[in-house]
């Protein structure tokens, strides 16, 4: 099993053809990592017992080698014995100006001590996620954070610090991020990062954190909010003490249809359908005699994600609640829930649920108001 997992995995490419691995690990597999370090362990195992080329210093992340010796022989002789062992080539950057960089550290001893800042390759064009893109509000503060953070951990003394935070705080502005929001994030990360040894335990209980993948859409807010509803109302730790964090993270469409699933069938249920206009139709009461009572709306998301944001807000719910005094559940939307049309540009999409809400005059509709809107260019929007 373990080398079915390994050195026969069938991947597919953007084009469609199916492929076979014929030779080494697949890349991208999990266990690729894994087998390389083992791998290279083994030979360090067996190198670096040899005193005749064991060097003063051996650093390595996973194929990339940092050693210090005191003679070129020694470097010669290591990297020889490393190749004998491992079968494979090596080769070899030599420090200049006794300066030399090991993946994003720049290390320099020129003045006969270690100081280190952050390497950054000739080639970096200091692009960065966009502080104008429309992704959660979070994933752009994790961009801050990632360059503060790496600025403290891998800058020697505080002059390098200020430097480096000087270079982040242009390239963040560069690619679009409000300066005061940048200075605020760096004042907080450099203010924790003063702190953190003198803080106290506090008796505050764990967190339990809860992961859900999503996939990006233009309602992820209203998405991410009614997800959060739904765990407060319907989860509670055992503990009182302690508290539910739930992180959502998004997986681009794009990366996700590259990857080859078990199941190459194409789900075409309709509550997996996507970029659609639907209809609800009430069937308690009175209502179920008015064929002209029901709700009409459009999603870019998935049908079942819809329904599920309708259980906690919109018109399905409101009419439910107030005209028939009760909770609409998921199986009565679902069940009473069907597809009118489907179209993959938004605008077309948008006059679709306009002209059936026009041809159909539904009666949740009325209620909420909710008419569909149609909007020409990027004038205001006409309901």
């Amino acid at each position: 099993m373990l080398r079915l997992c390994t050195t026969k995995a069938p991947f597919r490419c953007p084009q469609g053809q199916l492929y076979y691995q014929k030779d080494g690990i697949a890349m991208g597999s999990p266990l690729g990592v894994l087998f390389a370090q083992a791998f290279m362990s083994a030979v360090e195992n067996e190198v670096l017992s040899e005193s005749r080329v064991k060097p003063n210093l051996y650093c390595r992340y996973v194929d990339d080698i940092l050693v210090e010796v005191s003679d070129m022989s020694l470097l010669q002789r290591l990297k020889a014995r490393l190749e004998e062992v491992s079968g494979h080539s090596f080769t070899v950057e030599e420090s200049v100006a006794n300066r030399i960089s090991f993946l994003d550290v720049s290390i320099d001893a020129e003045s006969g001590n270690f100081t280190t800042s952050v390497y950054r390759k000739p080639t970096d064009n200091e692009r960065c996620l966009n502080g104008g893109s429309e992704c959660p509000q979070r994933y752009k503060d994790g961009v801050v954070r990632a360059y503060v953070h790496r600025a403290l951990r891998h800058c020697s003394s505080w002059p390098l610090v200020h430097q480096e935070l000087q270079r982040i705080k242009q390239v963040l502005v560069n690619n679009n991020y409000d300066l005061t929001t940048i200075d605020q994030q760096i004042q907080s990360i450099v203010n924790n990062h003063i702190t953190k040894g003198s803080q106290t335990t506090s008796n505050e209980g764990n967190v339990i954190s809860l992961y859900y993948k999503s996939q990006m859409t233009s309602g992820y807010r209203a998405e991410e909010s009614a997800l959060k509803n739904i765990i407060r109302r319907n989860c509670k730790p055992v503990h009182p003490e302690d508290r539910i964090k739930i992180s959502i993270y998004y997986q681009s469409p794009t990366t996700t249809s590259l990857i080859m699933k078990n199941n190459m069938a194409n789900d075409q249920s309709p509550l997996k359908q996507s970029n659609l206009v639907y209809h609800f139709k009430c069937n308690k009461g009175d209502c179920a005699l008015l064929p002209s009572s029901g709700y009409i709306g459009l999603t870019t998301t998935t049908l079942s994600r819809r329904l599920t944001m309708h259980l906690q807000s919109g018109g399905p719910q409101q009419h439910t609640q107030t005209e028939h005094q009760t909770l609409l559940t998921r199986r009565e939307i679902v069940d009473n829930t069907s597809i009118l049309a489907k179209a993959s540009d938004w605008r077309r999409l948008a006059a679709l649920e306009a002209i059936m809400i026009r041809e159909k005059d539904p009666a949740i509709n009325r209620q909420i108001n909710a008419r569909g809107t149609l909007q020409l260019y990027e004038g205001r929007r006409l309901t």
